[in-house]
């Protein structure tokens, strides 16, 4: 933490205390949950289990250092999950049938009780072209963590609150809500040499914070991978959302396409549009060649799924049934038929909120985008738990 004085340590402790409080806790029992037979599934046959299974082997890699005591919220303890991710390591050669099996023999699928479906949308780690230096073409920038943030880890004070933190800065020994987007659009970061690179448009500035992570393209052929390192602290809005209320696009038609193609109809509206959102995100570079999502781990496309932390635990396997939309062109969305899969949690969203909500993660690029952009479906998962914490389950139903 940056050095700013005990008067507005105090202060901002006090508002993150009386913040976070107010907040309800979601609490989960075993009895929330009801266990389905692995034969109730629909497709769970014919899915291709040696994917979801190599993914499953990442999560196991955090797992495996996480402490035994460690609480994955009802879904036991880690303790509980390092067998299952212990023979899970020790296979290195498997085909579709028999990773099907591994899973059929270490986990029971369980689901929600009463809230059994939910949306599912897409995501995607976009490639667009840049610049080191801000010249006439590129004049977007994608900064760093500002010096003046300031993040206060609330579980440091108590271990309730664990997971949990306010960010802001301090401004005449008070500490306050960080600037919104508005404010860095229009230049409060500037003179800082926080600017990691340059783009071409603010959409692409504005999707890739959405993203969370993407590419860049320089000039002389360097591809630079930035992920996310921070964010301001201030809500995530959806923007499609305002479309929809002033109907400028119908609920039916709404996708990341439909959006880019307003903005490009609509260059005079798009910045006020953008700042709806206030939320903003700081990137870092990294040297991996694939995203890295909230679990620490690199992510894989078509089978990485982003939870909500507060529900879901990261690393555990889902059982997802939802459908698969694929643009054509701009304005002409085909549904195709369901897309029920083995996915694993390991990432996180601003966006992803609720007991049954997921963001599928499509991969890199054009192709991952025309996959991610247009999904957003109903849909539910089942959660696949150890054969143990299965049990405490079943007891407890």
């Amino acid at each position: 933490m940056k050095n700013y004085s005990a008067l507005a340590f105090l202060l901002g402790l006090f508002c993150s205390a009386v913040y976070f409080f107010s907040i309800p806790r979601t609490f989960q029992h075993e009895s929330d949950f009801v266990e389905v037979p692995f034969g109730e599934l629909d497709g769970w046959e014919n899915d291709a289990h040696e994917e979801a299974l190599r993914a499953f082997q990442n999560s196991c890699e955090k797992i495996m250092s996480y402490p035994d005591g460690r609480t994955l919220n009802v879904f036991g303890k880690a303790a509980d999950w390092k067998p299952v991710c212990n023979a899970a390591t020790e296979l290195s050669d498997f085909n579709r049938n028999q990773a099907r099996k591994f899973f059929e023999f270490h986990f029971r699928p369980v689901t929600y009780r009463n809230e059994p479906s939910g949306l599912f949308t897409g995501y995607y780690a976009p490639l667009y072209n840049g610049s080191r230096q801000k010249n006439e073409k590129y004049n977007f920038p994608l900064y760093a963590i500002p010096e003046d943030l300031q993040s206060i880890n609330l579980g440091d004070f108590d271990l309730s609150l664990r997971g949990r933190s306010i960010v802001g800065e301090v401004i005449d020994d008070k500490f306050i809500p960080y600037k919104n987007r508005k404010e860095i659009d229009l230049g409060a970061l500037e003179g800082q040499d926080l600017e990691l690179v340059w783009l071409e448009k603010a959409a692409e500035t504005f999707f890739l914070q959405i993203q969370g992570s993407g590419f860049i393209e320089l000039e002389d052929g360097e591809i630079v991978h930035l992920g996310y390192a921070q964010k301001n602290g201030r809500p995530y809005r959806a923007i499609g959302q305002y479309l929809i209320e002033s109907g400028d696009i119908k609920r039916e038609d709404m996708s990341l396409q439909a959006i880019l193609k307003w903005m490009e109809d609509n260059p005079e509206e798009a910045f006020n549009l953008m700042w709806k959102n206030p939320s903003y995100v700081f990137f870092q570079e990294r040297t991996s060649t694939d995203p890295i999502g909230s679990l620490g781990i690199g992510l894989t496309p078509g089978r990485s799924l982003a939870v909500d932390r507060d529900h879901i635990p990261l690393g555990i396997p889902l059982w997802l049934e939802t459908y698969k939309e694929t643009e054509t062109d701009a304005e002409n969305i085909e549904k195709r038929p369901s897309l029920n899969r083995l996915v694993i949690a390991q990432d996180t969203g601003g966006a992803i909120k609720g007991k049954v909500r997921g963001d599928v993660y499509w991969g890199i690029g054009e192709e991952a985008e025309r996959k991610a952009g247009p999904m957003k479906d109903g849909g539910t998962y089942y959660l696949l738990v150890p054969n143990p914490v299965a049990v405490d389950f079943e007891s407890s139903s």
